[in-house]
């Protein structure tokens, strides 16, 4: 009796200390990541391209980050940049991410009711294209020059904005096309002399024989790309509100593990999307390609004085500022500094956030 009693106290004894050893060591993520998997996870849309897609989304689902911060995300794929913005002001989606900058300004300006919470590309890999005969041996090269673009488009806006400052942009004449396509065949046909296109043509810009001629992130560096937009009133609601730190989170923790592994990006970028992989490497491995979740507030403020210098937006008494927030970002990466205070990746964002959102 007594060696029963002996060993059953020895088994409770060693039961303790072992969960007391477990709840030190956690298996995955840190407390707070588990306290939020144990809750309900709160849905959200996401609208991309599905030319580019959405790489923090893709390697946040793969590494566990999206149900281990508790956020359940139904990615929705819009190619039209118009049909996006339709789809956000109508409520079909909750949250816009790869349609640029100069787009969602112009919305705005027009009064639609979208801010800016985050953001995806701060450079987006845009390049300007000719013939290689074509000569281009700076930003002279362009007067009196015919340039393809697609209206409104990151590629339209950076290089007018570059054009506007060295004093050329009405030295140049501008011919407007609907499809990035369009634009390489009409320079390949001779109809117009250089071309600017969003991300991912290289290699389709490359079987015509064209060659890039500029990039136009060397002349206006960090001048925005795309940015994460939602609606204000959307916004208002604490609950959505909580959606967006939790995606903000796991997109951060996501942008982290993309460090150093572009291979595992390209690879789940080809198993996303219908892209063979020599396309998605050229876009994602470019060095004029920069994956960025900070709302770059300073940026999307200078762009929008651009686009008024030169007419895309026109005199009126909104405040830009209005429509960037940056409170709940800031919490997100607080509250990962808190849990990971060892990361040397979210300190650099803290220092990148202090310098480029006062």
């Amino acid at each position: 009796m007594r060696k029963l009693l002996f060993l059953f106290a020895f088994c409770l004894v060693a039961a303790l200390v072992l969960v007391g050893c477990g709840a030190n060591a956690p298996v995955g993520g840190t407390a707070d990541t588990k306290d939020k998997a144990s809750k309900d996870a709160l849905k959200i849309s996401v609208a991309a391209q599905n030319n580019s897609g959405q790489v923090f989304q893709y390697m946040a689902e793969a590494r566990g980050f999206l149900k281990e911060e508790g956020i359940d995300v139904n990615m929705v794929y819009i190619n039209n940049g118009t049909d996006a913005f339709t789809a956000l002001a109508g409520g079909k989606v909750d949250v816009i991410s790869t349609y640029g900058t100069g787009g969602p300004l112009i919305q705005i300006a027009n009064g639609q009711d979208f801010t800016v919470f985050g953001g995806y590309m701060i450079i987006g890999e845009t390049p300007l294209y000719g013939k290689p005969e074509a000569e281009w041996k700076s930003i002279e090269s362009f007067r009196g020059k015919k340039i393809g673009i697609t209206r409104g488009g990151t590629p339209d806006i950076v290089l007018k904005g570059i054009l506007y400052d060295a004093g050329l942009l009405n030295e140049v004449t501008f011919v407007e096309y609907k499809k990035n396509q369009e634009v390489l065949q009409a320079i390949a046909s001779g109809e117009v002399d250089f071309g600017a296109t969003a991300t991912g043509y290289q290699l389709q810009a490359a079987d015509l024989g064209l060659k890039v001629k500029m990039w136009p992130d060397e002349y206006w560096p960090n001048h925005s790309c795309c940015r994460m937009l939602a609606t204000g009133a959307w916004m208002k609601n604490e609950k959505n509100q909580e959606a967006l730190y939790r995606l903000l989170r796991a997109y951060l923790r996501a942008e982290e593990a993309m460090q150093g592994n572009k291979d595992e990006v390209v690879e789940l970028v080809v198993k996303k999307l219908d892209l063979d992989k020599a396309t998605v490497a050229s876009f994602v491995k470019s060095e004029h390609m920069k994956y960025d979740s900070d709302p770059y507030r300073n940026s999307v403020v200078k762009m929008w004085n651009k686009m008024g210098n030169f007419g895309y937006i026109k005199d009126n008494n909104i405040k830009i500022e209005d429509h960037i927030n940056t409170t709940i970002y800031k919490r997100a990466l607080d509250s990962l500094l808190k849990d990971y205070p060892n990361s040397q990746f979210f300190k650099d964002k803290l220092v990148q956030f202090n310098q480029n959102n006062s």
